[in-house]
């Protein structure tokens, strides 16, 4: 990849499932319509469970900034 090019991103729905012999082209198009919704669902876990930490960490910044607060007199 050279300076002026742009840096290729990959989208979910270019992934396609591995090619099967002999599969009708329409059941082919079925399995990579599942395939990629299973990379979508998979991806919406991932990221929830990002979220999930990100807010259990801020959960606990919270407690602890409550309990200096409290100590001090607040």
């Amino acid at each position: 990849m050279g300076l002026g090019e742009p840096a290729c991103r990959k989208r979910i729905e270019d992934v396609r499932c591995p090619a099967v012999e002999g599969l009708p082209e329409d059941i082919y198009d079925i399995l990579h319509h599942s395939f990629v919704d299973i990379l979508k669902m998979r991806r919406s876990i991932e990221m929830l469970d990002t979220s999930i930490d990100a807010s259990w960490k801020a959960v606990l910044e919270s407690c602890e900034v409550l309990k200096r607060v409290q100590g001090e007199g607040f």
